[in-house]
C-alpha cells in the first residue's frame, strides 16, 4: 500500500523523539493553565434566591440563632461509575441558604477543631502569640453561643425515569432522534426548638428534573471497519443544582415565619403571580 512508507516514517520519528526525550523542545516552557481558565466564577444562586435575599433585607434585631444538624442523602442511590447520585453536602447548602436569609448561625455541623481548641484552652496552652504567658485563654462559663432552633432532615427521594419517550427516524444511513426523560428529587426538613426539642414545622418538597437528548449519527462500513461519526446534544438540569433549589425553597418556608412581620412581603419576591419561580439564567461557559 502506498501509505505504508509514510506511516512507518512517522512512527520512526515518534520513536526517536521518545528515546531522546525531545531535547530540542526542552526550552519551551509555558503556563500549563494558559487558555484553560474556562467559565468565570459566579454566585451560586437559584430561582428562589431572591426570596432569601428579601428575608435578609427585612432583617430585624433579635432574630433567632439557628443550628444545622445532619441533612444526609437517604436515597441509597449509588452508581458504580459516578458514586453517589445525590450530593453529600446538603447540610452545607442549608447553612448557605440560612446565611443568605440573614439568620445568625451556630456551628454544630463540625465541631472537631473547636473541641480541640477547647481542650487546649482547658489545659492553659493557648496564648496570644504562642509564647509562655500568664495571659492564656480562659474558658468561661456560658462562652459558647447557644442555638434557638435546629434544622434536620435529608434527601429522601430520587426517582429515575419518571417519564420517558423516544422518537426516531431513519433514512438510509442517517439516523435522527430525540429522547426526553424526567426524574424527581425530594427533600424533607424539620425545624426543632432547641430548648425543648419540639418539632415546630416540617417541610417536604420535590422537584422534577427534565432532560432531553438530540442525536444524529452516520454509520459507514468498510470491510471489517465501522466508522461512527455522530453529533449529539444532551440537556439535563444537574441533580445537585436541583437539590440546592429545593433547599432554598424549603428553608424559606421553614424560617420565613421567624423573620418578623416585614418578611411577609417576601413570598412573592422571586415568584410570578402564578407562584412559579422566575426564570434563572445560567451563564454560558464562554462568559
Amino acid at each position: 500500500m502506498s501509505w505504508l512508507p509514510s506511516l512507518k516514517a512517522g512512527v520512526s520519528a515518534l520513536t526517536l523523539c521518545a528515546m531522546t526525550g525531545c531535547a530540542s523542545l526542552s526550552g519551551d516552557f509555558h503556563d500549563h493553565m494558559a487558555g484553560y481558565t474556562g467559565a468565570r466564577v459566579i454566585d451560586n444562586s437559584t430561582a428562589y434566591s431572591p426570596d432569601l435575599d428579601c428575608l435578609a433585607r427585612a432583617a430585624t434585631a433579635g432574630r433567632p440563632r439557628i443550628a444545622v444538624g445532619d441533612v444526609n442523602d437517604l436515597t441509597g442511590r449509588f452508581s458504580s461509575l459516578d458514586g453517589t447520585v445525590a450530593t453529600q453536602g446538603t447540610a452545607l447548602m442549608v447553612m448557605s441558604a440560612l446565611d443568605r436569609a440573614g439568620f445568625p448561625l451556630a456551628e454544630r455541623l463540625d465541631t472537631r477543631v473547636a473541641q480541640q481548641e477547647l481542650e487546649f484552652a482547658n489545659s492553659r496552652l493557648i496564648g496570644p502569640d504562642g509564647q509562655p504567658t500568664q495571659n492564656y485563654r480562659r474558658v468561661m462559663a456560658g462562652s459558647i453561643a447557644g442555638s434557638d432552633y435546629i434544622i434536620l432532615g435529608g434527601v429522601t427521594e430520587l426517582n429515575f425515569n419518571l417519564h420517558s419517550g423516544v422518537a426516531e427516524a431513519r433514512i438510509g444511513p442517517l439516523i435522527g432522534g430525540r429522547r426526553h426523560y424526567a426524574m424527581t428529587v425530594g427533600l424533607d426538613l424539620r425545624l426543632v426548638d432547641a430548648t425543648d426539642l419540639r418539632v415546630i414545622d416540617i417541610v417536604s418538597q420535590s422537584k422534577v428534573i427534565r432532560g432531553h437528548e438530540i442525536r444524529a449519527g452516520v454509520f459507514e462500513f468498510i470491510g471489517d471497519t465501522t466508522l461512527d461519526i455522530g453529533m449529539g446534544e444532551r440537556v439535563q438540569e444537574p441533580v445537585h443544582t436541583a437539590i440546592r433549589t429545593i433547599v432554598e425553597s424549603a428553608v424559606f418556608d421553614l424560617v420565613s415565619g421567624l423573620a418578623g412581620p416585614a418578611a411577609q412581603t417576601c413570598s412573592t419576591a422571586g415568584t410570578a403571580a402564578t407562584g412559579t419561580p422566575v426564570s434563572f439564567q445560567t451563564p454560558t461557559s464562554g462568559d
